[in-house]
């Protein structure tokens, strides 16, 4: 017996007769009783008694019904969780990313992904990923350098440059490019290590050449540095796509050639099945890989 054949089968055995069963799967009563007919034939015994309107099962009917029971009740179960799945299914996919990846990356990367005008919902988180991720309040995270913990399956979709930030009438302002060790002398407008990636990079890459790390200005993200060096000055360390996008008008940056690149990284709880939504997004992540980053200049004037 399939499975079609089962549910058949054990429609009759609950409700008793060929109309009732044939409301309840959606097919005429007539294919109710050819399709039994049929059964019977290929199984070689009779499963029912016709009496008056009712079919009685037979004793070998009730022995394969009572094998039949978990079958029934494990697919009373499946349907019964269906519209749970299903609403699941639909539910947005949650992004965590920082503030420069969301304002300068991630549209092309949704463009591509078929939200356009919005056709699919999502749901954006701009605060810490990897806290976002841990707790479930994000599927997917985006944020530059690596996340440091092995519970997270990172994927690299490529690198940015740093580039240093400050007012066009700083005397610095005229080199065409500037080194760590000239911007450590400065009053720094940077990020804090403990908790943000790419100040932590920043400070591996000071104390890999002797220098202090030790920004004047503390700030949680590349807007603000923007912010805080056009009305304060000293000088900004940014990634080149903030420096693209939002330079404010009396800003210029300049390359920092010694300071490594830092890497774009999509990443996701480690070891955990995901949402066929949340799978297609992470695909179109990853299948642009080499076309989400443009073309982004060493210098801006």
């Amino acid at each position: 017996m399939n499975l079609r054949e089962l549910e058949l089968f054990g429609t009759l055995m609950r409700v008793g007769t060929t109309t009732e069963t044939a409301r309840l799967l959606g097919i005429s009563q007539p294919a109710v009783s050819g399709q039994l007919k049929r059964l019977e034939g290929r199984l070689g015994m009779s499963l029912f008694h016709r009496t008056g309107n009712r079919l009685e099962p037979t004793h070998e009917a009730n022995e394969l019904f009572a094998m039949a029971v978990p079958i029934f009740n494990t697919h009373a179960t499946i349907r019964s969780r269906l519209p749970t799945l299903r609403d699941l299914a639909e539910k947005p996919v949650a992004i965590s990313a920082t503030p420069a990846l969301v304002e300068s990356f991630l549209g092309a990367v949704l463009i591509r992904a078929g939200y356009r005008d919005w056709k699919k919902r999502i749901i954006m988180r701009v605060h810490s990923p990897e806290d976002d991720l841990r707790s479930g309040e994000a599927d997917i995270g985006l944020q530059m350098a690596l996340p440091p913990k092995a519970e997270f399956q990172a994927h690299a979709l490529g690198k940015i440059p740093l580039v240093a930030l400050l007012p066009e009438d700083h005397p610095l302002a005229r080199e065409p490019e500037l080194t760590c060790a000239v911007i450590a002398a400065n009053p720094l407008v940077c990020y804090s290590p403990d908790w943000s990636p790419m100040g932590n990079s920043i400070r591996n890459a000071f104390v890999a050449q002797g220098l202090s790390y030790d920004p004047a200005c503390v700030v949680p993200f590349c807007a603000n540095v923007c912010s805080m060096v056009r009305v304060c000055g000293g000088v900004g360390i940014v990634d080149a796509m903030t420096a693209r996008d939002y330079v404010m008008r009396g800003l210029v940056s300049r390359p920092i050639p010694d300071l490594p690149d830092v890497s774009i990284i999509a990443f996701h709880r480690r070891h955990e099945p995901m949402r066929a939504p949340v799978q297609d997004l992470l695909s179109a992540l990853l299948k642009f890989e080499t076309k989400l980053l443009p073309e982004l200049p060493h210098s801006t004037n």
